[in-house]
């Protein structure tokens, strides 16, 4: 029996893939925003874990991050996203601070 729920929940658990509704609004939110240079995700039996890399660390940013979160948490109700906002500075990579989770959105470098 498939509803809402269970199909959300079981593209949380499947390897990340660029064509499941959740990644795909992942993607094209937080893509949007010219200060973020990355997003990782990572599936856990908890919760859907979302790793966003910003190039700038201000509030403005942060605070355009925070009501995406609420803007996806809403639309997909049944999964529970946690989300973690990393600045990571010049010359420094995402890869250096996480290390589990799967790419789905990289700016290329300058």
């Amino acid at each position: 029996m498939s509803n809402d729920f269970t199909d959300n929940l079981r593209m949380a658990a499947a390897p990340v893939c660029p064509d499941y509704p959740i990644t795909q609004e992942l993607k094209a939110g937080l893509s949007a925003m010219d200060a973020v240079a990355s997003v990782y995700f990572l599936s856990t039996d908890n919760a859907l874990s979302v790793w966003v890399g910003i190039s700038e660390d201000d509030d403005a940013t942060r605070t355009k991050i925070y009501r995406f979160e609420d803007e996806i948490s809403q639309r997909f109700s049944q999964v529970l996203f946690d989300f973690h906002v990393v600045p990571v500075p010049a010359g420094r990579r995402m890869e250096d601070y996480i290390s589990a989770a799967q790419p789905i959105f990289q700016r290329p470098a300058v």
